[in-house]
């Protein structure tokens, strides 16, 4: 059997999150989630919010916030990065304390320049380059981001700028090849990312919405890398100010 057809959906987990999670709440259906230190920091310096509790990781908890924007209740967390971990702890969220729609967002690597400066990018596919998603789903090359469409009329609807195109989901990241970066192009993927294959995977096997999309960061569209605006000032504001739009989202959701 090839290590891919990992998916049994014919027996039961061995170890189950009931074991891990004592105690559940309701605490609200809408959760956005970014991987930006920065985010955090601009969170708590600039929102008024309750610590309902914590998921727990050996590198430590990572705290849950419920806060309220236009009469709307929303929880927020930072994510670790990385489909895997990224996937988990957002499954251990939702059987915690309830939500069942997930705005995730963060930069990406751009593979297409020309389509993408400038613009926030909405994936409708993701090339499965990761190891998660083969154990909840059959195995294919890629998954389907099922609201990306509900992203782009929300988007069209604010006037923001955004290109819709495929991702490259990857676990490693010392690892995208050229010729691997040739051929995902080729496929039609505009961006490089760790975790949209997974966390949509995940999704579709426990029923959970994910709402996901991207900004531009590093570049590899060429023949060698760039940082771009990566780890930069630029970046940071970036992510800062890309947290209002996932509030739009959580509101026209």
């Amino acid at each position: 059997m090839s290590i891919i057809n990992s998916f049994d959906d014919k027996s039961k987990p061995l170890v189950d999150i009931s074991a891990f999670i004592l105690e559940r709440k309701e605490c609200a259906d809408i959760c956005i989630v970014s991987f930006s230190k920065h985010v955090l920091d601009m969170f708590l310096e600039n929102y008024k919010y309750e610590i309902v509790g914590f998921v727990a990781t050996a590198n430590g908890p990572i705290h849950v916030y419920l806060f309220e924007e236009d009469n709307i209740k929303m929880l927020f967390y930072m994510s670790p990065i990385g489909s895997s971990p990224a996937s988990t702890i957002m499954y251990e969220v939702h059987y915690a304390f309830g939500p069942t729609k997930f705005i995730v967002y963060g930069s990406c690597g751009i593979l297409d320049k020309e389509k993408c400066s400038g613009k926030l990018i909405v994936p409708f596919e993701s090339y499965r380059d990761e190891g998660l998603s083969y154990h909840y789903m059959q195995p294919s090359d890629y998954i389907a981001i099922k609201n990306y469409k509900k992203i782009a009329n929300i988007f069209d609807k604010y006037k923001l700028p955004y290109v819709i195109g495929k991702s490259w989901t990857t676990d490693a990241i010392y690892m995208e090849t050229m010729n691997k970066a040739n051929k995902r192009r080729s496929e039609g993927c505009i961006s490089v990312e760790m975790e949209s294959s997974g966390l949509q995977a995940l999704s579709n096997f426990y029923g959970l919405d994910l709402y996901t999309f991207f900004f531009p960061a590093d570049l590899l569209d060429g023949d060698s890398w760039e940082k771009a605006n990566l780890g930069g000032d630029s970046e940071r504001n970036l992510q800062q100010e890309t947290f209002k739009v996932a509030m739009l989202i959580a509101k026209e959701i």
